[in-house]
């Protein structure tokens, strides 16, 4: 073998040597240094990897798997045996109980926020405050839109038969709905999750990829398959509920990295007027946060999902609208507790 063919053979492994000794590095790195619950996509990527898993009915796209559990944000979910984060709930509700069932993405799963800082939760106890009659139910998944959701209750949840279906309704609910890609490298890697999301970054900083602004208003421009999806699910939810005397509700959470001017409110206007149009009552929560500091309805400095505080004055505003909108089945349930939801 001579000199040149040594040498070129010689600087291919020192390169590969070189390759996986770095990526082991960086490996560990993601491994040691960003798993202490405040990376986001790492974060994200571990709830997806260990509770969710492909449904069977291809319109639900992904649920959680039952039974499971971990610690992600650095707060505890455990999954019950229905697939929700949440306590366990009897299929037969009890004799002269209202039961209320939400339907949402990771804000209504409660991404990032203690159990008892969940809106579902904070909802729960303070109806229970003066008639111990109310249950709700927390069906909320991370990644999941309005289209998923509805395939979700009338093919799976309906059998909890509630009497109040809430849809818990989000600027990015008129994406299209995800479908699960094997990647190797995702799929096993910290590393990769990591520098993937540090790309994305990246190219929404200095490149072409959308901002979050105008990702957002992207999504309801012109025909947009998702946002049409959206509403087809809607229109079908609405027949759904008719036929069965359930009550229906769209609850619209704020985008809560800016309140006050709001950047979105053409599309919460736009949502109200399809929700109106159907004939579906519409509840706007952003007024409920608008004189708030936005970091402080944070779950951390850098995640802006609600809070418990941002939980509290939801659930209040939601407890005040069920009160005006359906007196017969709420009464006085007015909650003796502060706006925080706070005893």
């Amino acid at each position: 073998m001579n000199v040149k063919i040594k040498t070129a053979l010689f600087g291919i492994l020192s390169t590969a040597i070189s390759l996986v000794v770095s990526t082991g590095s960086l490996e560990l790195y993601a491994r040691l240094a960003e798993t202490d619950g405040s990376n986001f996509d790492i974060e994200m990527w571990r709830y997806a990897k260990d509770l969710k898993r492909v449904s069977d009915i291809p319109e639900v796209g992904h649920e959680h798997i039952p039974g499971k559990s971990g610690v992600y944000m650095g707060v505890p979910v455990t999954i019950n045996s229905a697939g929700w984060r949440d306590r366990e709930h009897a299929v037969e509700k009890e004799d002269n109980n209202v039961r209320i069932m939400m339907l949402g993405d990771s804000l209504t799963f409660g991404w990032g926020a203690r159990p008892e800082d969940i809106t579902s939760y904070r909802l729960e106890r303070l109806l229970n405050e003066k008639m111990n009659h109310f249950e709700v139910i927390n069906t909320g998944i991370g990644n999941a839109n309005t289209a998923m959701e509805v395939s979700y209750f009338i093919k799976k949840a309906y059998v909890y038969k509630p009497d109040i279906v809430v849809v818990n309704y989000f600027l990015n609910d008129a994406e299209i709905t995800p479908r699960r890609t094997k990647n190797f490298f995702l799929e096993n890697f910290y590393s990769a999750v990591l520098i993937a999301g540090r790309l994305d970054v990246i190219m929404r900083k200095f490149f072409w990829k959308d901002d979050w602004r105008r990702y957002y208003h992207g999504l309801y421009g012109g025909d947009q398959p998702g946002w049409s999806a959206a509403q087809s699910a809607l229109k079908e939810l609405v027949n759904y509920c008719a036929t069965r005397n359930i009550k229906l509700i769209v609850v619209n959470y704020p985008e809560l990295h800016e309140l006050s001017p709001y950047p979105f409110q053409d599309i919460t206007g736009l949502v109200a007027s399809k929700a109106e149009a159907l004939g579906i009552p519409f509840l706007d929560l952003r007024p409920s946060v608008e004189n708030q500091v936005p970091k402080s309805l944070w779950v951390t400095e850098t995640d802006a999902h609600p809070n418990g505080k941002a939980a509290g004055l939801y659930a209040d505003t939601i407890v005040q609208f069920l009160m005006t909108r359906y007196p017969e089945m709420f009464g006085d349930t007015t909650p003796a507790e502060d706006t925080y939801g706070r005893k």
